[in-house]
């Protein structure tokens, strides 16, 4: 297996080692990350300015650094290394990306839908944790090692998904009750701006947001304890003119596996 690891949180995020050294025991493995994090980057491509691709030995592994956004580091991988990943792997991301507001925001789950787009199997990984402290604690850590290992061994082993285009994971903070693949909330926050001034007395405004909680959704079954396997298209027009059919029997075998291995109860 051949691994592209990106992710949306830069080369300074704890993250990057352990995600690449979990991918590292499968395969070989290429990073490219941004050099500043770029959460809530979505779907962008760098068009304004040149790029410029350094290497960096970073944790004692080789890390490229690219000063754009994740989906421009799928890009350079392809083009300029001209590496050809057997799997693309997005993240783990510091913070949850559950609901289609989060999903279309995301830079974790952006990248992993290029690779998808492009017809590369992706698998984008979000750890519902504020810190990469809370990440590295060994317990968690151990957890989410266990989680990527189970998914990437299933997919070397059986294959891709027909239909999907990107698997989006979200790993709770704390239960792990189970795996599971509920629909996908709409919303996650109710957002507004808050209006400040600086020291200088100019207004300025800063983007917040209540978090939003729907029974039965992927929000809500990550919120209770569960890691929630969302398969995702990259196609955005309705399902009757989509042509989408039933899910590939595959998934739900996956959600068995991953149960099975992580020895949890099935719901």
């Amino acid at each position: 297996m051949k691994f592209l690891l990106v992710n949306d949180d830069g080369f300074v995020t704890k993250a990057l080692p352990l995600t690449y050294h979990t991918l590292s025991s499968f395969g070989e493995v290429l990073a490219i990350v941004p050099e500043i994090p770029k959460s809530g980057g979505a779907h962008s491509l760098t068009l304004h300015k040149p790029l410029f691709l350094r290497e960096l030995l970073i944790h004692d592994t080789k890390i490229y650094v690219i000063n754009g956004t994740p989906v421009d580091a799928v890009h350079a991988a392809l083009q300029i290394l001209n590496y050809r990943p057997s799997l693309v792997v997005s993240g783990v991301n510091i913070g949850e990306n559950t609901s289609s507001q989060n999903i279309l925001y995301s830079g974790t789950v952006g990248a992993a839908l290029e690779a998808g787009l492009l017809g590369i199997p992706s698998v984008a990984f979000s750890a519902d944790v504020e810190s990469d402290e809370e990440l590295i604690e060994p317990r968690y850590s151990s957890k989410v090692r266990k989680i990527i290992e189970a998914v990437v061994s299933f997919i070397t082993s059986k294959g891709w998904f027909s239909g999907v285009d990107t698997i989006s994971i979200n790993i709770p903070r704390s239960g792990f009750k189970g795996v599971v693949m509920p629909r996908t909330q709409r919303l996650r926050f109710h957002q507004r701006f808050e209006s400040r001034v600086d020291p200088r007395g100019r207004r300025y405004y800063w983007l917040v947001g209540d978090k939003i909680v729907e029974e039965g959704t992927d929000s809500h079954y990550l919120s209770e304890g569960y890691v929630v396997v969302t398969p995702l298209r990259v196609d955005l027009t309705h399902p009757a003119l989509s042509g989408c059919g039933e899910l590939d029997p595959l998934l739900t075998e996956l959600i068995n596996h991953l149960n099975k291995t992580l020895s949890y109860s099935p719901r």
